[in-house]
């Protein structure tokens, strides 16, 4: 379900609600290729999307899941710079490293790998870039304006409280039709937490290093995105990829993502089959199981019904179109 409305010529407030992780990833138009995947079996999934976009050159967006064990996967345009806040009841593991309210991810051009296992909570500042170094004091630190680059930033208490105080408030503000202006006074305190947030880097030049066995899940899960079409893709090859035991990457997965590789590998798999299903009118059901690396019907069914709730068929028949194994 999606409400737009207009209130000048140059901004747009999108609202939208979805009972589907697929449609769900289409109304985040910040990143590029944006996907999400449901990793725990017959999941109930219920997403929020609040969004105001200004000129196409700012973009304030909130976003909420409820839903157990998700992950995302997209790309941050190298033109843009998407500055992110996290929170949930559990850290979330944000491209390698534990992350939750009191991280900012700040990223342009990179690859964004997150895994939620809980409910979660999104508060996110898209800015382009020639906005971003007109409007911003970086010190010359964040001037890499070529360049894909990401930090991780731990400001104040206070900034955090700030933050996501201002960006709430103009999106309300925004949605009630409150002050018919592209940049209301609560965001332009959001700017102002901004540039507390690139000081506070500027001086500390604080990182937050992944652990040995996040890393390994997310160079696991790079490899794999790589290659989830090919079905002779499998356990043994991330292992080789990385160089590490069999046992090693068990016990990584089974430490950060609380499932097996196996089972990781099978569910993104399930889930890249439900979205062909879902988004190409022409596709086979047989067609969707190949592509995503399942040469057995029968089996690929079966994992499929196990893991949605439903045969493939009722997917499809759900969707009001008709089609046929072949």
């Amino acid at each position: 379900m999606m409400a737009t409305h207009t209130p000048q010529s140059s901004t747009q407030f999108r609202f939208m609600e979805s009972h589907d992780a697929f449609e769900h990833a289409g109304g985040l138009n910040e990143w590029d290729d944006n996907r999400y995947h449901q990793l725990e079996k017959k999941a109930h999934f219920h997403g929020a999307i609040a969004s105001h976009s200004i000129a196409g050159k700012v973009q304030v967006t909130r976003e909420t899941m409820d839903s157990q064990c998700v992950e995302q996967i997209c790309h941050v345009p190298l033109d843009s710079i998407v500055i992110v806040n996290v929170r949930s009841d559990e850290d979330v593991l944000l491209n390698g490293r534990y992350v939750n309210a009191s991280t900012f991810h700040i990223s342009s051009g990179r690859s964004f790998h997150a895994v939620s296992k809980a409910p979660i909570e999104a508060l996110m500042l898209t800015v382009s870039k020639a906005v971003f170094f007109e409007r911003f004091r970086t010190g010359g630190f964040f001037n890499i304006e070529e360049k894909p680059f990401e930090r991780f930033i731990q400001p104040s208490t206070d900034t955090q409280i700030d933050f996501e105080t201002n960006l709430k408030s103009h999106l309300s503000d925004v949605q009630a039709g409150i002050g018919q202006i592209s940049f209301s006074s609560g965001l332009e305190r959001v700017f102002g937490c901004v540039q507390e947030i690139l000081d506070f880097e500027t001086s500390s030049r604080f990182v937050v290093p992944p652990s040995t066995r996040t890393y390994i899940v997310e160079k696991s899960c790079e490899f794999f995105a790589r290659h989830v079409h090919d079905e002779n893709i499998g356990v043994l090859d991330l292992c080789n990829h990385l160089r590490i035991s069999r046992r090693t990457l068990q016990y990584s997965f089974e430490d950060v993502l609380g499932m097996t590789p196996l089972n990781y590998v099978r569910s993104v798999r399930l889930n890249t089959a439900r979205k062909l299903l879902m988004s190409s009118p022409q596709e086979t059901i047989q067609g969707a199981a190949l592509d995503a690396g399942f040469s057995h019907l029968g089996r690929f069914s079966k994992y499929y019904q196990e893991f949605f709730g439903e045969l493939p068929s009722q997917t499809v028949s759900r969707l009001g179109v008709q089609r046929r194994y072949h």
